[in-house]
């Protein structure tokens, strides 16, 4: 019997999107069945109304209680043999299901399999790679398929796109689901939790197109980094000598993530708040680029001379 794959969409606001990404869902071709789970949000605009009228989506509703809360609630409804999320703005080009519904029902012992992702601007034009821009190869991964030591990968980057995604119910369900009291990289706490378990793999194929927006949480430079610290930093208080043992050091990331926050400040002008991020990356891990750009946020801005 052809496998039944549950989508789960969560939406909050993205009536102008949703439509679209319901299309690209459900023209997916293979040999499964969809079920399409919509979670609305809280929205107060027409999202839901726009979900209802697509043959063969559900929707459910919720008070606004953020995106971890919305894909458990879908989670939790969801009948398939394999579950996967796409965000309500973004997009699955054809044969993205195929292409992961293939590796699962191949391998067994495979828990979860992700591909590639693209973001894609208002324009509809391609920006980006995610494993091109990461350079994210076979050297990375360790094979061909697998990832080797997926765990303390996810200390050095996170490697997995949300919406390319699809995983075993058992494997997520075993993990606790996404943890409802983080509204930021939420996606990140729970892949960390489900690798050091499960077994991932890997496929080349865009199977996400991620819309950029700049008006949606990710949009948060400073939020976001902030957020991927505190996930990082409770993970490695549980398991540091785990990580340590596969050469993974969490403080020389750390300040690196503190000199990123500051060049990010610095560029828009913000230079006592830059100087705080450098002055901590100093602190967490001394290093050239820190000192460097420490004694540079101290020195005095240069005003432009009349006329110029």
């Amino acid at each position: 019997m052809a496998p039944l794959i549950s989508i789960i969409v969560p939406a909050h606001n993205t009536a102008p999107y949703i439509g679209a990404c319901l299309d690209s869902i459900l023209a997916q071709r293979g040999p499964f069945q969809l079920e399409v789970v919509v979670v609305d949000d809280g929205s107060d605009d027409d999202s839901a109304a726009i979900a209802a009228a697509k043959a063969g989506v559900r929707v459910l509703h919720q008070r606004n209680a953020g995106p971890s809360a919305a894909r458990n609630r879908g989670v939790e409804s969801a009948r398939g043999d394999y579950i996967s999320f796409l965000d309500s703005d973004d997009l699955w080009p054809p044969g993205s299901l195929r292409h992961r519904v293939e590796v699962l029902e191949k391998h067994s012992k495979i828990d979860l399999v992700f591909g590639d992702c693209a973001v894609f601007d208002h324009t509809g034009s391609r920006i980006a790679s995610f494993f091109a821009e990461a350079k994210l190869d076979d050297a990375f991964w360790g094979d061909a398929l697998l990832v080797r030591d997926p765990y303390p990968k996810l200390f050095r980057l996170n490697y997995i796109p949300t919406g390319a995604v699809l995983m075993r119910p058992a494997c997520l369900r075993s993990a606790g689901g996404f943890n409802e009291n983080r509204r930021l990289v939420e996606d990140l706490d729970l892949w960390l939790r489900l690798a050091r378990n499960c077994r991932f793999a890997h496929i080349p194929a865009i199977c996400q197109l991620k819309r950029e927006r700049g008006d949606g949480l990710s949009a948060d430079r400073e939020a976001m980094a902030l957020a991927n610290l505190d996930v990082l930093s409770w993970h490695w208080s549980r398991h540091k000598r785990e990580l340590l043992s596969k050469a993974v050091r969490f403080r020389p990331y750390a300040a690196y993530e503190y000199c990123l926050l500051g060049d990010h400040c610095r560029r828009r002008g913000r230079i006592d708040q830059a100087r705080r991020w450098y002055l901590r990356a100093l602190i967490t891990w001394p290093s050239p680029r820190a000192l460097y750009h420490w004694l540079r946020s101290l020195a005095p801005i240069r005003k432009p001379a009349a006329g110029q």
